[in-house]
């Protein structure tokens, strides 16, 4: 009897090993809610194309665009919590509860923090052959001009909390141009079908390099190293403009906390290979290190922060 027992203990301690099924068994899926070429999309496929050596499986990206990233938060919530199906967001989602008045999702409670990025300025530029040199000039022809002057965004239904805070303080009228991408809007703009645009220094540092566009203030409270000699908007006296964009991974809610747990540990050693370090410099992108739960508590805080904007100017997309 004793050696029977002995020969089923093994046995029966490995039932539970063998029942649960292994993370990841599948490729994971993370989903970007703008098209391919923005700021969000390269910094996912940054990461996404280091991670299968570390998770066994690959990640794949997959661009799930329209109505400013709500289709692709509200694909990700409704998704299995499996830790397969994850998410890239900028800030601009944690404006989209105060802007939509309805969203099929809860932003803040569908929603568990993975990784955190990032923080990257925002600049505001023009078509090379624009009149405005500065944004003193820009703002001068917009209050003087019979018409609005004509911005675009990629994010929210071509509405961001930068062009309310522009009209508070510089007392301008705006007309916004909804895009998929920041890529399509900046298109137009180097037509000069555009006045100007606030994009990601991510997006548009080349075309500013390469002469296509103009950069007249950056949104950082200090400049950026990728375009050192434009001046901040507090600089220029527009204090109420300080602001960086940020990025960052998040999954669905209920998703296991051991699946978390790697998927953090993964991105944290990818986003330490020299190589990816220097390219994500190169991109504009700022490391800010910050463990999951710190994320969470700053994931939190800024949806109350960023959805207060479009409250207060009284801006509501049905």
């Amino acid at each position: 009897m004793l050696r029977r027992s002995l020969l089923a203990t093994p046995f029966l301690a490995a039932i539970p090993a063998r029942a649960q099924a292994p993370w990841p068994d599948k490729p994971i899926t993370l989903i970007v809610g703008y098209g391919a070429g923005g700021a969000t999309d390269i910094i996912a496929r940054t990461f996404a194309e280091r991670m299968q050596p570390l998770l066994g499986q690959p990640m794949v990206v997959q661009n799930v665009t329209g109505a400013g990233g709500t289709i692709a938060s509200d694909r990700v919530a409704k998704a299995a919590p499996d830790g397969h199906t994850i998410l890239l967001i900028p800030n601009a989602h944690a404006v989209a509860p105060g802007l939509y008045a309805r969203l099929p999702y809860d932003t803040t409670a569908d929603f568990t923090a993975v990784f955190f990025a990032g923080n990257s300025a925002n600049v505001l530029v023009v078509p090379a052959g624009s009149p405005d040199q500065t944004l003193a000039a820009l703002a001068a022809r917009g209050r003087a001009a019979p018409a609005p002057l004509q911005t675009g965004s990629a994010a929210l239904a071509g509405w961001q909390p930068a062009h309310q805070i522009m009209k508070e303080a510089l007392g301008l009228t705006l007309e916004h141009v909804p895009y998929r991408s920041g890529p399509q809007g900046q298109t137009d703009l180097i037509a000069g079908r555009l006045d100007f645009m606030v994009s990601n220094v991510l997006e548009v540092a080349e075309h500013v390099r390469a002469g296509r566009l103009r950069a007249l203030a950056v949104t950082s409270p200090t400049r950026s190293p990728l375009l050192p000699e434009v001046p901040t908007f507090a600089e220029l006296g527009v204090t109420a403009l300080q602001a960086d964009s940020w990025f960052g991974f998040i999954a669905p809610r209920g998703t296991p906390p051991a699946a978390l747990d790697r998927m953090h540990a993964a991105f944290t050693s990818i986003a330490g290979v020299p190589e990816v370090a220097s390219r994500l410099q190169t991109l504009g992108l700022i490391p800010a290190p910050m463990e999951r739960e710190a994320w969470q508590r700053f994931y939190v805080a800024e949806v109350a922060n960023w959805s207060a904007v479009p409250r207060r100017a009284n801006i509501r997309i049905e």
